[in-house]
């Protein structure tokens, strides 16, 4: 069984044109599906999207998986979750450089992949606890690693306490400066 996205869009919007708005289903904030009949096992869904802009783009998902198993909507999800996947992978070869393995035994590319999996988990925990409320709430991981991982800041223990200097502090790291510094946790009290 598969799921796959047709090549052309011009020939998903030609069979789109004498659909009707309202046979659309909608599966996303700016998303709706239509199923074309058929019944010859290949299943062909055309993707309505409105863009950014206003206009609308037509894409096809094609599939062999029946109905009774996954309908249109399950369909475009499932398709969606594949290409989260992939999107991930893309960023994960870009901003951990995973596409330059240091090594090619098994088990060093296996303690590697460990490590940038735990690094990206990590990063996407420091981002919904301590970043969350601030303008980098929704920031990539990759803005965060590029741009914040050039930061240079220098640690001076102090008798007040410890300090962090950063010279030439840049609006983002002003952003994580400040997010640091406010405490996040509740003090905890207990009578006994």
């Amino acid at each position: 069984m598969f799921i796959t996205k047709g090549y052309s869009t011009t020939s998903a919007a030609n069979l789109a044109k004498d659909i009707p708005y309202s046979e659309y289903t909608q599966v996303a904030n700016s998303v709706w599906v239509y199923e074309l009949p058929g019944d010859s096992g290949l299943r062909k869904i055309i993707v309505q999207t409105l863009s950014r802009n206003g206009k609308i783009k037509y894409s096809l998902l094609i599939t062999n998986i029946p109905r009774s198993q996954m309908n249109s909507v399950e369909a475009f999800h499932f398709y969606n979750k594949r290409q989260t996947i992939e999107a991930f992978f893309k960023m994960a070869k870009n901003v951990y450089h995973i596409k330059n393995l240091r090594t090619t035994k098994f088990y060093g590319i296996y303690a590697f992949l460990w490590l940038v999996f735990m690094t990206h988990n990590l990063i996407s925990c420091f981002k919904s606890n301590t970043l969350s409320h601030t303008e980098l709430e929704n920031a990539g991981v990759g803005v965060l690693i590029k741009k914040l991982g050039n930061t240079r800041g220098f640690v001076k223990r102090t008798a007040e306490g410890i300090v962090v200097q950063i010279p030439t502090i840049t609006r983002l790291a002003k952003i994580i400066a400040d997010a640091l510094s406010e405490p996040r946790y509740i003090q905890l009290s207990f009578d006994l």
